[in-house]
């Protein structure tokens, strides 16, 4: 085997299939990317058994072949070496020697017997959608995925099309998000993704285009530019979140998204105790014959800090006092896009439902902490 490619189109590649190996498996042979080269192209391969994806480049091939290389000392190599070609290929004792210039490497070729094999199928109920629109819409949920495995559904995302609208949900118990766009599609479809997954296909999307998506019985296929990324589906049933979401609101505000963040940021730098991560806040929404008030108060053994806001208030006509966990409602603002947002409240005890202002193609759920007096 031997080839010969430029240094940032090897890179580039490479770095995209390495996005797959999370070094977390004890299988040594799930640390090394497999390297193909044929027919004036390269492909690289990288998995972790849940997650794979392959990349595809050119190069000039002047003996095909292929090879399974430590990734991290490979990328780590190639990084370092000056612009310019690079030249590869495997010695009679089966050494991989990579040379740019007066640079010179050989590293250990692996073992590639035992090398899971990339799923073959190409057909699968198949769905188009904009690449930005799909990063988009993981952003506005990945984080409500639980981050534990005492329940691993829920480490999934729900996948979902229905009646031509295409819709993610993530859950973790505390909180739900959901994100919903339109898609050219009569097919019903139902499936849970893993989460990690998702989130690193949406760091692999950098341009515009489309997004194609097709689902397999075990696993689903993206399909974006030179890159084919699978994914492994979760077995089990997800679940039923619709009927968690309230129907009815008793009292509706209207709140700039962006400087109610930057509130409850600076709240929560009082609220944080010790190593508590999980700050409680304190919101109270009034009208005192004049405007329309949400006052934030959070207090620990640090300090005290309020934060008033104006905002527009429908219903209700007495004051609400709710308590909230503080990281819940700042990860959901830092992903919402929207100018404004609407919080629909029943009562203190109740769940806070969430939406951009004018638009449900988003919707958050938060349960709220009670308050002891």
């Amino acid at each position: 085997m031997k080839f010969i490619i430029e240094k940032n189109e090897l890179l580039r590649n490479v770095e995209k299939a390495s996005k797959a190996i999370t070094g977390k498996s004890t299988l040594s042979i799930l640390k090394g990317i497999m390297i193909q080269v044929a027919n004036g192209q390269i492909i690289m391969l990288g998995s972790d058994i849940d997650l794979s994806i392959l990349a595809r480049g050119t190069c000039e091939v002047i003996d095909p072949g292929s090879m399974l290389v430590d990734a991290k000392i490979f990328i780590e190599i190639i990084r370092k070496l000056p612009n310019g070609d690079i030249t590869i290929e495997i010695t009679e004792d089966e050494l991989v020697n990579i040379t740019c210039k007066k640079s010179k490497f050989s590293i250990v070729k692996m073992n590639d017997k035992e090398y899971p094999q990339f799923p073959k199928e190409t057909n699968g109920t198949k769905i188009t959608v904009s690449k930005e629109i799909f990063r988009q819409m993981i952003g506005e949920v990945y984080f409500a995925v639980a981050q534990d495995g005492t329940r691993p559904i829920l480490q999934g995302i729900l996948y979902e099309v229905k009646d031509g609208i295409l819709k993610l949900v993530a859950l973790d118990g505390y909180r739900i998000a959901t994100s919903s766009n339109n898609v050219e599609s009569d097919i019903d479809i139902r499936a849970i993704i893993e989460g990690n997954s998702l989130a690193t296909i949406s760091k692999l999307i950098d341009s515009n285009g489309d997004i194609k998506i097709y689902l397999h019985q075990n696993h689903v296929e993206f399909r974006l530019d030179n890159l084919i990324i699978y994914s492994r589906l979760l077995d089990g049933e997800y679940v039923n979140y619709e009927s968690l979401l309230p129907n009815e609101s008793k009292l509706d505000v209207t709140i700039d998204r962006l400087e109610f963040l930057n509130a409850i940021q600076r709240s929560a730098l009082i609220a944080k105790s010790g190593d508590s991560m999980n700050p409680v806040l304190t919101l109270t929404i009034k009208n005192d014959g004049i405007l329309d008030t949400l006052i934030i108060n959070s207090n620990s053994v640090k300090g005290r800090a309020r934060e008033e806001i104006n905002i527009e208030i429908k219903g209700y006509e007495n004051e609400l006092e709710i308590a909230f966990n503080g990281r819940y409602l700042e990860e959901m603002l830092k992903n919402m896009t929207a100018d404004k947002i609407i919080m629909k409240f029943i009562g203190s005890l109740n769940p806070c439902i969430c939406t951009p202002f004018e638009s449900n193609y988003a919707q958050y759920l938060i349960l709220p902490v009670r308050l002891t007096k």
